[in-house]
């Protein structure tokens, strides 16, 4: 098998996305007494980051286990997330 090489080295052309957001981008992003889901802020940082819904979902955990951000689990399963004033 012949491997032909490409004319330039595109790899360094390519435009890399950010590192993810960190959860204190997450927490300024969300507006006091708004309930949000992971869809809600996955959407926000789309344009910024491409992050995805594991990503987003890991950094609002954090928030909750600092206190920063309340958790609610609801009776049809969907989970909020909402930053108190």
């Amino acid at each position: 098998m012949v491997k032909t090489k490409m004319a330039g080295n595109t790899a360094e052309n390519v435009p890399r996305p950010r590192d993810p957001p960190s959860p204190d981008e997450v927490l300024d992003q969300m507006v006091k007494n708004r309930c949000y889901v992971v869809a809600d802020l996955v959407v926000e940082f789309e344009n910024q980051y491409n992050a995805s819904r594991g990503t987003v979902r890991n950094r609002l955990e954090y928030l909750v286990e600092e206190g920063d951000v309340q958790r609610r689990k609801h009776a049809n399963g969907a989970v909020t997330y909402r930053r108190p004033e």
